[in-house]
């Protein structure tokens, strides 16, 4: 899988049309599904005890690493961007990361142990040969369950073009899929996802605090930048530089106190429990902060580095406890589905802050030329639609415990 990754990564930016780029990107999207099995990995190998501080070092690396990813390509995009595009165009972005795909690859290949005595306890010692390879795999599961997603991910994309067709249309093929997934997964003898252990009440509310966690997260990648490129009258009227710094306090709070919380939560039992509602509450005043304070770039700055600081913290102790919640043989497809709701979230989130900034819009003028910009009240509902989401997952993370 790591092999794929690393192939369709360099193939990337060679794609001469975008339905060439899609096809690579989609099968690099398949290979780089194997993440959760990183949590199962982890949870095999560590002894019962110890099995929260080698997952809050897998998860607080996943936030570390994205803070660097953005400060990196803030940096990159600043100060090199303007050469690296006019010599390179957009396939720079994956020549850059081949060689880090590489790396990665070569570790998986070197570091990651392949303990056989583990994969044979799963099958009878006289029949090892001929069982090893028989996977059962939930194939109607599967199938209702990924034309559900794609369906919903495709509604929610195209609910800003104003055609109600292209958004009805996904959205009842999502929602029949949906159903026809409940049913299939309750006759099965081996289903894909275990209804009802994802059904308990903590692991479902867990779940959805994370797909508004996503919601939030992205409404706030979204809005900003658009906040910092509007001329004045309707943003801040950033240069593109500024605008790109804009998200820095957030990176870096991402980077700085990921791997702080990370051995925080490692070394203290239960505390997982105890952080959760604080750092969602965290991300609630933040939003209540930028919400009330953004007419300048050192105000929002400020609450943003407090949303990243929380954004570092949840992710860590939700994961920890619905993991901890679910038999052992069921940590890689929990926490599949525990990505799953961050990640469509993440899809949700900007569709949500596109429609609210497209809904009021003002004419500025601007060496010479008017153009629509989304008002000052739209920047504001914007934010404030935040605030009641992230109200809401405050409310259901507190019902957790």
């Amino acid at each position: 899988m790591m092999a794929i990754y690393a192939v369709t990564t360099a193939l990337a930016g060679f794609a001469k049309d975008i339905n060439t780029l899609l096809i690579i990107r989609a099968i690099q999207g398949i290979a780089i599904a194997n993440t959760p099995i990183a949590l199962k990995i982890v949870r095999d190998l560590f002894p019962p005890g110890k099995f929260s501080i080698g997952q809050s070092i897998v998860t607080s690396a996943y936030s570390a690493g994205m803070g660097i990813g953005v400060v990196l390509g803030l940096v990159i995009g600043v100060v090199l961007g303007p050469v690296i595009v006019a010599s390179y165009g957009w396939q720079s972005i994956f020549y850059m990361c081949t060689p880090i795909a590489a790396i990665l690859l070569f570790f998986s290949w070197r570091g990651l142990p392949v303990e056989s005595k583990k994969i044979n306890e799963h099958f009878p010692a006289d029949d090892q040969k001929t069982r090893r390879f028989k996977i059962s795999i939930d194939l109607p599961g599967t199938a209702t369950m990924t034309v559900a997603l794609v369906a919903f991910l495709v509604a929610f994309t195209n609910s800003s073009s104003g055609e109600l067709l292209t958004f009805v249309a996904p959205m009842v093929i999502g929602a029949v899929s949906l159903v026809l997934f409940v049913i299939t997964e309750n006759k099965v003898k081996k289903p894909l996802i275990p209804l009802e252990l994802l059904t308990q009440p903590a692991i479902l509310l867990g779940n959805v605090s994370m797909l508004m966690f996503g919601i939030v997260q992205y409404i706030i990648l979204t809005a900003v930048p658009q906040l910092g490129a509007a001329p004045s009258g309707s943003g801040l009227g950033l240069d593109p530089e500024a605008v790109g710094l804009l998200q820095l306090p957030m990176s870096l709070a991402v980077l700085i106190f990921g791997p702080i919380f990370g051995v925080m939560l490692a070394r203290t039992q239960g505390l997982n429990t105890k952080l959760l509602v604080p750092s969602m509450a965290t991300i609630t005043i933040s939003f209540l902060l930028i919400t009330i304070f953004h007419s300048t770039g050192s105000e929002g700055g400020g609450s943003l580095f407090l949303f990243g600081m929380a954004a570092a913290l949840l992710p860590v102790t939700l994961f920890n406890i619905i993991i901890t919640l679910i038999p052992k043989k069921f940590t890689g497809i929990s926490a599949a589905s525990s990505s799953d709701m961050r990640i469509i979230g993440g899809a949700i989130g900007p569709v949500i802050a596109t429609l609210i900034m497209s809904s009021t819009m003002v004419n500025i003028e601007m060496d010479g030329t008017t153009s629509e910009y989304p008002s000052q009240a739209a920047f504001n509902n914007v934010f404030f639609v935040g605030l009641l989401i992230s109200i809401v997952a405050t409310i259901l993370v507190a019902l957790m415990h």
